[in-house]
């Protein structure tokens, strides 16, 4: 007796910035628009009686977005049961990439670019031909994905509009001329059952907008809080209203690279994107301190007196007046570094809390006065790593955690949790572990830095190590955690 083969559901991303454009996207890695995110958190409620034991994605961000959009809001799938390959991306358009296709279609006629976006092989300078999509998409699918199917496992394909097309060609045995007649839209999900082969048997077809499957998100949220970083790669209305969702609970603005102009609107979208969700977002603002910038990353300059520099005094002022929550002191030596960032503070008229980065020798000398007079402390352990034997950072850390809870004051781990994931979807399993371990060890926050400010899945970012939080909570007994 054969085995029943699990479901499989195909959806296509949502809509990406250069759909909204009409352009042809094709390798190009760009995100989705605001109405992209909307639709792919509703094409997770469409299918959320269905137990997914697996999710295959493209590399592509506008397909993972997609991805992380449904299975946050769902809420029913691990991290380690997503598989990202290449042989799932979209269509290379060669020549035609970035090219608006109703200017396209002006010049060569509309029967002629229908072939071109349709046709089972029309040629593409320096590109692909649905056929050539085809050639990859399938194998992969009979290779990688079937098998898991046959186990009697449930399978989620979020991939692009030809890849989705040509393996709808196969499943459902479509000839070559009929291929142009196949559509996958943005807010449709199909949902196979299939024989032994992979060949269609049935095929359901639910859409958005339909109340049956409308729900409303009850998902679990860590106690230990996320801060994330924000930057160019996450300063997008629509990346931080998804950041927020799938588990920011910190915004951090770095000041060294920031103007005061862009801080304010960076501050305002923050407060728009909490309004919106109903929630309270703290916002950390990080002093660049005497920080000295060189071409092979940065230092500080050692002979400075104190941590404030004047530039840091009128930072303080503008965070004062636009009502950031936290100021993180940078390349703090002692306690008298704390007590004259609160004394400034208290000139301006505020009432700031503040956090002591911990990252130079001669704050570890000084780290129980330094708890002392601060509402919170940072391991900083990336310029930490610069000043005392890299061995010894994880005792380090273990000690200032141990002192942080005796004191009560909030204690956050920082600096290249989860760094492989500024370039790629998933962490190691190194950093995996750091995090996890990080939280079992007493963390109070956990924070992401370069991963949400400069890459490439700012919202995947904090919805791993939301999960690993959670995760690493369920093991902890009499946990206490410090607010912030």
């Amino acid at each position: 007796m054969q085995n029943k083969i699990g479901k499989l559901i195909i959806v296509r991303h949502g809509e990406s910035e250069w759909n909204k454009a009409d352009l042809f996207t094709g390798k190009k890695d760009v995100h989705l628009t605001g109405e992209g995110f909307k639709i792919s958190e509703s094409l997770g409620s469409l299918i959320k009686e269905i137990k997914i034991n697996r999710v295959f994605t493209s590399m592509q961000a506008r397909s993972i977005e997609t991805e992380v959009c449904m299975m946050s809001g769902m809420g029913n799938c691990g991290t380690e049961n997503i598989c990202y390959s290449s042989a799932l991306n979209e269509r290379d358009y060669g020549d035609y990439t970035g090219v608006n296709k109703l200017d396209e279609e002006k010049k060569i006629g509309k029967e002629e670019m229908g072939a071109l976006r349709r046709a089972w092989d029309y040629p593409i300078s320096n590109g692909e031909t649905l056929k050539m999509v085809y050639e990859r998409a399938v194998p992969f699918f009979k290779q990688e994905i079937l098998p898991v199917l046959k186990t009697g496992e449930n399978v989620l394909v979020v991939s692009h509009g030809n890849t989705i097309r040509s393996l709808i060609k196969y499943i459902e045995k479509i000839s070559d001329q009929d291929i142009e007649k196949i559509e996958m839209p943005f807010n449709e999900v199909f949902i196979y059952e299939l024989d032994q082969d992979g060949h269609m048997l049935n095929k359901e077809i639910r859409k958005v907008g339909d109340e049956k499957y409308r729900i409303q998100s009850s998902r679990l949220r860590s106690f230990v809080q996320i801060i994330a970083t924000i930057g160019p790669a996450s300063d997008k209305p629509e990346i931080l209203d998804e950041m927020l969702k799938a588990g920011m609970d910190i915004a951090r603005l770095n000041f060294f690279w920031l103007g005061l102009e862009e801080s304010k609107k960076r501050i305002k979208m923050i407060r728009d994107m909490a309004r919106k969700n109903n929630t309270n977002v703290l916002i950390l603002a990080d002093l660049p301190g005497p920080r000295v910038q060189d071409k092979d990353g940065h230092t500080y300059n050692s002979n400075a007196s104190k941590a404030l520099t004047e530039k840091d005094r009128e930072l303080i002022k503008f965070g004062v007046e636009n009502g950031i929550d936290y100021i993180s002191v940078s390349f703090v030596g002692n306690s008298e570094d704390i007590i004259d960032c609160r004394n400034e503070i208290k000139k301006c008229g505020g009432q700031q809390k503040i956090i002591a980065k911990i990252e130079r020798a001669e704050a570890l000398k000084n780290i129980d006065e330094i708890i002392e007079v601060s509402d919170a402390i940072m391991i900083a352990r990336g310029d930490l790593g610069n000043e005392v034997p890299l061995e010894e950072i994880p005792f380090i850390q273990d000690d200032i955690i141990k002192k942080c809870k005796k004191a009560g004051k909030p204690v956050i781990t920082a600096t290249q949790m989860l760094y492989s994931m500024k370039d790629s979807p998933s962490p190691t399993r190194a950093e995996a572990t750091d995090v996890v371990n990080a939280v079992l060890e007493g963390s109070d926050a956990i924070m992401l830095s370069e991963e949400t400010s400069i890459g490439k899945y700012p919202i995947r970012a904090v919805y791993i190590m939301e999960h690993l939080a959670i995760e690493a909570e369920g093991h902890l007994q009499n946990s206490k955690f410090n607010p912030f």
